[in-house]
């Protein structure tokens, strides 16, 4: 069952969301057990007009520290290509960092004679120096953040890009201090977004910070990686349907969840709370809860979710409400005989997997190979045992790759598209790059 209630509904305002819940089985049994839930979201085609939709504030910070001899210019193409998909409503900043900070632009309307200028200016950036990271994308985020005292109400997207190919040395370094400042940003309605150049960069650090900020992550070895990075980064922020979505889910007693997905996630009670990313035009996010009842839970049990959001043609605050379906307490041999809801089994091995190779990233970089090949092993086995798309298939054929891959340090461009595609499949951002053969370093 769902249904959905809107506070100060604007017309045909229903039409652009949708909510729905599904179990990946509909009963658990008596003696305790264990089954899924798929929240999904779905956004309709955008009925937000060109002249109506909300005005992007972005402020990009530049590395240019010495280890970005090799990939200034492609650094410096990523500004210019974001550049471009911007008009006059738009607003630009650009700050340059080495073991020093330099505001390049100042937050300004990106109107022709801004955009010249800012050219000329990136022309003259050359590598040097330290990687102080952590300056350079704050600075960047206090452009935003002054710019937001000035315009309370006025409902503008507010981006900070991070461009690097390297690993932070100086100010903060520690990748959690790092997720912590851009949630704090999130919260304040500044999202994160990264893109790493070359095989240099921490990928866990960017994805870490990413994943907390709400923005999108991908690396790039050429131009024609950005302008797809750019075709999805500018234009989900100008195909914005809802901004700011936070879902929240109460569960019944007796169960107990966890998300499975790469969002910040906050629990009272009974109550998950979670901080999504914007919803574009024709989405479809799904999130997916692993769930345990414990013994001797009797009775039907229902979840609510509730989704807050604001309407990017109106401004308004909305709400959109689901009840789950009723998940009956049965006896364990009827328990047995109910199937998995193939959609649901196939959606949460691929995100179950996608974690897994990420954490088997995080081994091999740790030198723990054989450990690493172990987790790569049982994610090729949890993919067999899921309904055999084309999706899944493809993840069985990486995976097995992977786990037959000598004793040896992965290739660095494997680590960061096995980090990449978790980030992005996870949260739905962007369309994955397909997987390189996991060729070793040296």
């Amino acid at each position: 069952m769902t249904h959905a209630s809107h506070i100060d509904p604007a017309p045909d305002s229903g039409s652009l969301l949708a909510l729905s819940a599904r179990w990946e089985r509909p009963v658990v049994a008596s003696t305790g057990d264990r089954t899924a839930l798929m929240l999904r979201i779905t956004t309709g085609p955008a009925l937000v007009a060109a002249h109506e939709r909300a005005p992007i504030d972005l402020a990009v910070a530049l590395d240019r520290s010495g280890s970005m001899r090799g990939t200034i210019g492609l650094a410096k193409e990523a500004v210019l290509i974001a550049i471009d998909h911007l008009d006059e409503r738009d607003r630009i900043a650009v700050v340059a960092f080495d073991d020093r900070l330099e505001t390049v632009q100042p937050l300004a309307f990106a109107t022709p004679e801004i955009k010249a200028a800012l050219r000329a200016a990136l022309a003259s950036i050359d590598a040097r120096g330290g990687t102080y990271l952590s300056g350079g994308w704050l600075l960047a985020g206090q452009q935003l953040a002054a710019a937001e005292r000035q315009t309370t109400g006025e409902g503008r997207v507010q981006r900070s890009l991070l461009v690097t190919d390297g690993r932070a040395n100086v100010g903060i370094t520690d990748g959690g201090e790092l997720a912590h400042h851009a949630g704090q940003l999130r919260m304040r309605g500044i999202s994160t977004s990264a893109i790493g150049l070359g095989r240099g960069f921490d990928e866990f650090l960017l994805s870490g910070m990413v994943e907390a900020g709400g923005g999108a992550f991908a690396f790039a070895a050429q131009a024609s990686e950005l302008d797809r990075f750019f075709a999805g980064e500018i234009g989900d922020l100008l195909d914005a349907v809802a901004l700011q979505p936070i879902l929240q889910l109460t569960w019944p007693e007796g169960l107990k969840a966890r998300l499975v997905n790469a969002f910040p996630v906050n629990r009272v009670g009974r109550t998950h709370t979670v901080d999504l990313r914007i919803l574009r035009s024709e989405d479809d996010q799904k999130l997916l809860f692993t769930v345990t009842s414990a013994p001797d839970v009797d009775g039907a049990l229902v979840a609510h979710a509730r989704l807050d959001w604001t309407d990017a043609r109106t401004r308004q605050r909305m709400t959109t409400v689901a009840d789950t379906d009723p998940l009956l307490c049965v006896d364990p041999a009827e328990a047995a005989t109910f199937s998995k809801d193939p959609e649901v089994a196939e959606a949460l091995a691929l995100e179950e997997a996608a974690k897994a190779h990420r954490e088997a990233v995080r081994l091999d970089r740790e030198g723990r190979f054989q450990e690493s090949r172990q987790v790569f092993a049982a994610s090729r086995r949890m993919l067999s045992h899921a309904p055999q798309s084309d999706e899944v298939r493809e993840q069985i054929r990486v995976s097995m790759d992977l786990s037959n891959a000598p004793m040896a340090p992965l290739d660095e461009e494997v680590r960061k598209e096995r980090v990449a595609y978790h980030s992005q499949h996870s949260r739905g951002t962007g369309t994955p790059r397909p997987p390189r053969p996991p060729r070793q370093d040296g």
